[in-house]
C-alpha cells in the first residue's frame, strides 16, 4: 500500500515537472540575464520565463510576480544544457 502511494506521488511529480513554460534549449536566444525558476527535478533543467535583459530589467520583471522569492535572475552566456548552465 505504501509502495503504491510512493509510486503515485512520483508519477505526479514527473507529470507536473513536464508542464513548464519554456525549456532552456527553446527559450535561450542570446547572452544576457534570464528570469528563471529552478525545478525540483534537475533532469528538466531550469524554467526560463523571459530574457535576455540587463540585470536591472530582470530584477524589475522578477518583482512583478507573486512568487518572486522562488525566481532568480541568472546570467546565461551560453545556451543552458538539461541541468542548467553546467
Amino acid at each position: 500500500m505504501v509502495k503504491r502511494s510512493v509510486l503515485a506521488g512520483l508519477g505526479l511529480v514527473l507529470a507536473l515537472g513536464g508542464c513548464a513554460n519554456q525549456s532552456p534549449s527553446v527559450a535561450y536566444t542570446a547572452p544576457g540575464w534570464y528570469l528563471e525558476r529552478p525545478r525540483l527535478l534537475l533532469v528538466n533543467g531550469p524554467e526560463i520565463f523571459s530574457g535576455p535583459f540587463t540585470y536591472e530589467q530582470c530584477e524589475a520583471e522578477r518583482l512583478k510576480f507573486e512568487t518572486a522569492r522562488r525566481m532568480l535572475c541568472i546570467m546565461e552566456k551560453t545556451k543552458p544544457g538539461p541541468f542548467g548552465p553546467f
